[in-house]
């Protein structure tokens, strides 16, 4: 475990949604606290689980008095989940990782530190994009710092990388539309810019049962926000629309070698 400064060493506060994730959800967590920077809180919203995740996630919060555990009574959203443990989080930092993704140990120490240095309030990696086996698909690397309107024609910030200083900005929570995380990221970073640490930091589980895996209804959702949710104008929301169609490809074709 290292040592960080009072400096460094403010709390971060990791969201996670369970539903009937029994299968990952252990690893998920592990990861977490695997992590060399230390002063966490895991808010688990479980979304009334009805595979026996719940039961797992009491054990093991009896292990470890960083885990605070929440349940809704009936079934939600993703959404809701993350809200409610955005509401209960309590950490100068806010961060997020979905329970069939995982960390890699470094990932707090080495953002918090860029954000330090850089004067950013949010910060961003690269992660890989894996198969249910946890087999590498592909490398998704970010912008090295990524803008606003950078944001307008693709989605940078992978939810799972993403990590923001609520103490300074205030917490955001997200809206139950469909690529919220997507959304939500936009207005965080209408107030700061999002500074990467390039190295790979994290992983992302793609199931075939995953509502982004259908892609049609993901393209229609982004676009829903520029138009809707923005404001944008047909003629700028055709543009910006027209990018994220071809960063997608692009991202989706970054084979690892």
């Amino acid at each position: 475990m290292l040592n960080f400064s009072s400096e460094y060493n403010e709390k971060v506060s990791i969201i996670m949604p369970t539903y009937n994730s029994k299968k990952t959800v252990l690893k998920s967590i592990e990861s977490i606290l695997s992590q060399t920077y230390t002063n966490i809180e895991i808010c688990i919203t479980d979304d009334n689980s009805y595979d026996g995740t719940f039961d797992i996630l009491k054990e093991i919060a009896k292990s470890d008095c960083r885990i605070k555990l929440f349940r809704n009574k009936y079934s939600r959203s993703a959404s809701n989940a993350r809200n409610n443990s955005i509401k209960n989080a309590t950490g100068t930092y806010i961060s997020f990782l979905d329970s069939d993704d995982t960390w890699y140990p470094r990932k707090l120490e080495l953002q918090i530190e860029a954000m330090k240095k850089n004067n950013c309030f949010a910060s961003h990696s690269s992660y890989y994009r894996v198969d249910e086996n946890g087999n590498n698909i592909s490398l998704v690397k970010p912008r090295e710092k990524v803008t606003y309107k950078d944001m307008l024609t693709h989605n940078h910030i992978g939810n799972l990388t993403g990590i923001y200083n609520a103490k300074i900005l205030s917490k955001f929570y997200q809206k139950n539309i469909g690529h919220e995380d997507y959304e939500m990221w936009l207005r965080i970073l209408s107030k700061t810019d999002s500074i990467a640490v390039l190295e790979p930091l994290a992983s992302y589980t793609v199931s075939t049962e995953s509502l982004s895996s259908n892609k049609f209804k993901a393209a229609k959702w982004h676009y829903n926000i520029l138009r809707n949710e923005i404001g944008l104008n047909t003629l700028k929301s055709s543009f910006y629309f027209s990018h994220y169609i071809f960063n997608a490809i692009k991202t989706r074709t970054n084979k690892v070698s």
